[in-house]
């Protein structure tokens, strides 16, 4: 049986809740991954509840897929974090 594959990509998508357009589509290597999460928490600064250092930890103990998905309605944004 083959060992699925060391995630290579940490993917970063902001869109408009109202248009469905993306607004931001980062794609960074996975040794960049926390310089990536604080780039998302820029982007979506009032991420309550969410706390980055323990999703940096899960990607790197080896999550994969979406690791998180949050829509700011008041600013009209959806910010979802994947990493493949």
């Amino acid at each position: 049986m083959m060992e699925p594959s060391a995630p290579r990509w940490f993917r970063v998508r902001v869109t408009d809740l109202a248009t469905g357009k993306s607004k931001v589509n980062v794609n960074l290597p996975m040794n960049l991954v926390e310089v990536g999460t604080r780039m998302g928490a820029r982007f979506a600064p009032d991420l309550e509840g969410v706390n980055l250092r323990q999703i940096v930890r899960q990607i790197k103990g080896g999550a994969q897929g979406k690791v998180i998905e949050v829509e700011d309605v008041e600013g009209g944004e959806r910010v979802e974090i994947y990493v493949e």
